[in-house]
Order: C-alpha cells, then sequence, then structure tokens
C-alpha cells in the first residue's frame, strides 16, 4: 500500500523547499558543549535547545532549513543560533558579513566562548567584533542551582527563567527585556541591535517555556516571513510544501478541520477537493 501511494509522489521527487529561516545545528559544537566544565553541568540540553526554537516555526508552516555554521547564511532572511558556544575558523567574520549585508541573526546565551580548539577567545564574550554585531559583552554567567529561577520581563510578559543567566551590558544595543531578580535585576535580558543593514539579536537566558514562541511570533511579523501555504488548519495539523506538492500531517489524536484557499487535487484519492476538510487522527492527506 505505500508503494502503491509513493508511486503517486512522482512529483515530489527532487523538489525543495524554499526557506527564508534557518537554525543552526553543529555537531562539533554540540560535542564540546557536552564535554566543557563549569555552568551547570546537568542540564545542557544543546539539542533541546535548537528544537525549542525550530518548533515555533514548524507549528506555523514556515520552512526552516537546519545548518551548521560553516554553510552560507546568505540566502536566509533569518539565522538563529542556538548556544553557539564554539564558533569555528571564519564564522565570526560570516556573521558579521550576514548582518551587515542585511541579515537579521539571533544567538542565545553562552555564545562565542570558544574557538574550534576549545580554547576560550580573549577580550570577553562574545568573541572579538561579535561584541559589536550584537551590542553587547557579558561580565559574568549566573548558573541557578536545580529549582531556582529568575525571571524576564519582555514585551508586557513575564517568563521563567532556569539554569543560566548571561549578566551583559548593552554596548548600544536596545533593551528589549530585563532581569527582575537578584543581583542583576533591572540589567538586560533581551537586546535588539542594528548591524550595517541587518539586525542582532542576543538572548541571554534560558527558559523552556514559551518564550521562545513569543519571541519568534514577533519576527515572523516583524520580517513579514509568510507560511509556505495559504491553507490555515486547526493546532496539531503540520503543512509542509515540497514544489507544488502539499503535505497536511495531523499529528493529534483527534480530527481537525482544514480551510482550503484554493482548490486543490487530493493526490492519494484521485479527487479534486475545496473549502473544508477533515483530517482524521494520526493520519495525512497529500494535495496539489
Amino acid at each position: 500500500a505505500l508503494g502503491a501511494q509513493l508511486e503517486k509522489l512522482s512529483d515530489v521527487v527532487g523538489e525543495k523547499s524554499n526557506s527564508r529561516v534557518a537554525v543552526i545545528y553543529d555537531w562539533e559544537n554540540g560535542w564540546a558543549i557536552k564535554h566543557f566544565c563549569g555552568y551547570n553541568n546537568i542540564n545542557r540540553k544543546y539539542f533541546e535547545e535548537c528544537v525549542k526554537w525550530y518548533k515555533p516555526f514548524w507549528n506555523k508552516g514556515i520552512s526552516v532549513d537546519v545548518i551548521s555554521m560553516e554553510d552560507d547564511f546568505s540566502k536566509y532572511d533569518l539565522v538563529i543560533a542556538p548556544f553557539l558556544y564554539m564558533l569555528k575558523e571564519g564564522t565570526i567574520e560570516r556573521i558579521e558579513r550576514y548582518v551587515k549585508n542585511g541579515g537579521n541573526f539571533v544567538t542565545t546565551y553562552l555564545s562565542g566562548l570558544v574557538d574550534e580548539n576549545d580554547l576560550c577567545y580573549l577580550g570577553g564574550f562574545p568573541a572579538n567584533q561579535l561584541k559589536d554585531v550584537f551590542g553587547v559583552w557579558c561580565e559574568e554567567t549566573d548558573s541557578l542551582p536545580e529549582g531556582m529561577k529568575n525571571a524576564v520581563s519582555y514585551n508586557g510578559k513575564e517568563y521563567s527563567v532556569e539554569h543560566v543567566c548571561d549578566i551583559i551590558h548593552a554596548k548600544g544595543s536596545a533593551v528589549l527585556g530585563e532581569y527582575k531578580k537578584d543581583f542583576y535585576a533591572g540589567m538586560p535580558a533581551v537586546t535588539e541591535n542594528k548591524y550595517g543593514k541587518g539586525t542582532a539579536y542576543y538572548v541571554a537566558f534560558r527558559n523552556d517555556d514559551d518564550f521562545a514562541e513569543d519571541f519568534c511570533e514577533g519576527l515572523v511579523e516583524k520580517f513579514n516571513i509568510d507560511a509556505d501555504t495559504a491553507i490555515s488548519a486547526e493546532k496539531g495539523v503540520i503543512i509542509r510544501k515540497r514544489g507544488d506538492v502539499i503535505f497536511l500531517m495531523n499529528f493529534s489524536d483527534d480530527e481537525k478541520s482544514i480551510s482550503l484557499d484554493c482548490e486543490y487535487t487530493d493526490i492519494l484519492n484521485s479527487r479534486t477537493v475545496n473549502g473544508e476538510m477533515k483530517i482524521s487522527p494520526c493520519s495525512y492527506i497529500i494535495l496539489k
């Protein structure tokens, strides 16, 4: 049955998504994070941090490429690099050039500390000219013990902070969010810096709830990053496009509604569909 379905999907062979957003997940950076000593030795969770920043776009039907720090940034409107602890040779210059030429770059706490040999950069963090790109310098990092939390105010809402807090100083950047507790209360926690034609953001803390989703929602609106299709669906339905082929996948245990923006061909069932559709639990529909 699967083979019969795949035969009907020949149009998707070789097709790619044209992503405007990329998230950096770098294997060597992950290894370096896993093995460094200091800060919080238990809850590093580099993979989970990257997924956290990927998920808001996934939920909105916006295609995201997963790239390494050595890939070309220039074809993306927005690049997000969570926990970019290690910077390989040329990465600093690549980030600087990307932002200066109009790109938008987001990084988070404990970024830009060591080179590809795991040797610390001298002169403070983030490394070298990245202090100018992001408009911040990091004085120190507070590692919160298990069960202890801080808080950050951002865009009229308060977010819980766990595990890691970079204590940063704004160096020409705009402060979008501030810490609420401890000796660094009132200090920057989220910054935005105009650099050349682009913008660089620094998120100095870790939040395991909904900050990334809310923050990315603002970026989507600010930079006019549209979903891959005009099809809308209830939460739980993921929409992905490859060429002219659209995959609708219901990852929930409930039947969901889908609103089509025009007439499509239901490839697997060889029929024409439009208007409202229902998609069964844990199932998929493929349209063209």
